[in-house]
């Protein structure tokens, strides 16, 4: 008899909660080093932008330039936060509402099959 035949239902279950949280955790590190590449590249291109901007400024006052201009470097910038942003709201909406569901129905049967184990060792109701 193999090892998976010998697996309970309950240590099945236990077995793909592991699983799940090994995922869950491999998910967890590719996504913070995502994060980290991805604010570090936005912090380079916010320098970028204030150097620009800085040269902006000083051509506008050297040469009396309307100062409106002085928008212009700064609005990839601000672009590119604002989607920034938007992406790490809808990817959290979307984790929230299917990763943390997926452990809990797990779980749930998990609990479950305990539950049933334990009626079932004590005779079941009278």
């Amino acid at each position: 008899m193999t090892n998976a035949a010998r697996m309970t239902p309950q240590a099945d279950a236990w077995a793909a909660i592991e699983r799940e949280k090994r995922f869950d955790r491999f998910i967890r590190k590719a996504c913070i080093a995502a994060w980290v590449v991805t604010i570090g590249l936005l912090i380079l291109f916010g320098i970028g932008s204030a150097v620009a901007a800085v040269q902006m400024i000083k051509l506008a006052a050297a040469m009396g330039a309307p100062w409106t201009l002085l928008m212009q470097p700064a609005l990839p910038f601000l672009g590119a936060l604002w989607t920034v942003c938007l992406l790490v709201a809808t990817l959290t909406t979307v984790g929230v509402f299917l990763r943390l569901r997926t452990s809990s129905l797990n779980e749930i049967q998990l609990r479950l099959a305990a539950l049933e184990d334990m009626l079932a060792s004590q005779g079941g109701p009278k």
